[in-house]
């Protein structure tokens, strides 16, 4: 097969090009880049430097890096039977058709093509996202869309422009500053995925975690966005990209990983790799303890991201909080929870939530390079908060929610559905880990 090249760049400046040849991938970056004293390494398995940085047989850095930036394999499989390529596991193939907006600062094109000249925004409608919403999961919900897009994770996403309350989808090379969710696809398992995560999202903020805004919009199919974290607004008013890495291109990991790879120790690893440590080690402490007390029990590596720039590598505002484990309740005619439901990763051998303990929780702290002080500290600060705060962000819910049916009416039956679902967090996940990690 013959070589395969796309050029890779940041807010229009060329960074490198992207070649494959026989299943082996290598990526050169651009002289120019390499010689700008503002440049930065696009992550630490593809160190800033002239010349080819090729793959070998085994460790793969180049691929597992582009790869990563790719959906996972059912969204993949989509992906590919929407552009006519036949083999889904032809990641370069997909890189070259979608790779015009991707996952952080990255565009991807093929040698000598220019971004498309398509306007820098087009109106989507409600009725026009609706009926994408109601053509899944059969067409993608990027069909359609002004430029083609990829977006990593394992649900059906869209990245748009949120302005003045509208939509748009961004054209040409237009970042693009929301990412839009609708519920998700096996609605039957995780019914109401986007009140959800909505609520945790916004749980997470009054707890000050550091999080983007999330918005829920009803169109009238339910919608979650949220802001992207790896965009910046520039003085002159133009949005640019930001580079930004999430903990398996850190860790130079291919994304089978994120789950096997998963640990206190991998948490601790990746606090080293930024430029304040100290901090970093505090909020992933904060993440894991948060996480726990919700039952978000998919919160894997691709779940962190970290932004990258020429002044080094900094923990990003978190992101995909929502709580699984609340499926796994009687509510929705489950039993596993909490003793047969498991996190994400071991924690320090650990893993099903019946067997979550203050004990563990204040050693994982300690192994993450936190005094016990500081980690009992920031444990009980959490848990005194999280209930309060969670009623206070369920009445507000309540009170949106009878705006909204006095405005539109043929929304109010969905909502009691919603509620019943943060009723769930609210009284048996996070009142369950509350007296778990309070040592009652």
């Amino acid at each position: 097969m013959a070589e395969r090249v796309l050029v890779a760049s940041i807010n229009g400046t060329p960074v490198g090009e992207l070649h494959e040849a026989g299943d082996i991938w290598s990526f050169r970056y651009d002289a120019a880049w390499v010689g700008n004293p503002r440049a930065f390494a696009l992550s630490p398995a593809l160190p800033l430097q002239p010349g080819a940085l090729a793959d070998g047989s085994t460790l793969r850095p180049v691929q597992w890096y582009f790869d990563n930036l790719l959906p996972e394999d059912g969204q993949r499989a989509l992906l590919a039977r929407d552009a006519s390529i036949r083999n889904e596991a032809d990641a370069f193939a997909l890189l070259a058709h979608y790779g015009a907006e991707s996952a952080g600062s990255l565009t991807l094109l093929p040698r000598g093509r220019e971004p498309a000249t398509a306007p820098a925004l087009r109106p989507l409608s409600d009725a026009a996202l609706d009926a994408r919403i109601h053509s899944l999961p059969s067409v993608p919900l990027t069909h359609g869309a002004v430029k083609r897009m990829s977006l990593a994770g394992a649900q059906h996403k869209l990245a748009v422009v949120l302005q003045d309350d509208t939509l748009f989808e961004p054209g040409a090379d237009m970042p693009s500053t929301h990412i839009l969710k609708p519920t998700h696809q096996m609605q039957e398992i995780y019914p109401h995925s986007v009140i959800n995560e909505w609520f945790v999202m916004s749980l997470a903020a009054r707890l000050k975690l550091d999080v983007p805004p999330v918005h829920r919009r009803y169109v009238p199919s339910p919608v979650y966005l949220i802001d992207r974290f790896d965009r910046s607004l520039t003085p002159q008013g133009q949005w640019q990209r930001l580079h930004a890495i999430d903990a398996c291109q850190l860790l130079n990991l291919p994304r089978i990983f994120k789950y096997d790879q998963g640990s206190v120790a991998r948490l601790a690893e990746l606090a080293t790799l930024c430029r304040a440590p100290a901090v970093a080690r505090a909020r992933l402490f904060d993440w894991l303890v948060f996480n726990i007390l919700v039952g978000n029990s998919d919160a894997h590596l691709k779940n962190l991201s970290f932004l990258v720039s020429d002044a080094g590598i900094a923990l990003a505002p978190f992101y995909d909080l929502l709580s699984e484990a609340a499926y796994a309740t009687r509510t929705y005619d489950k039993t596993g929870w909490p003793q047969a439901h498991r996190f994400a990763w071991p924690v320090l051998g650990v893993e099903f939530y019946g067997d979550f303990a203050r004990a563990l929780v204040l050693e994982a702290g300690r192994a993450l390079g936190l005094t016990g002080v500081t980690a009992e500290r920031r444990l009980d600060a959490m848990l005194r908060g999280i209930g309060p705060a969670a009623q206070a962000l369920y009445a507000l819910v309540e009170q949106q929610n009878a705006e909204m049916s006095r405005e539109r009416p043929a929304l109010t039956g969905g909502f009691a559905g919603e509620l019943a679902c943060l009723r769930v967090i609210r009284f048996t996940i996070i009142a369950d880990m509350v007296r778990a990690l309070s040592g009652a």
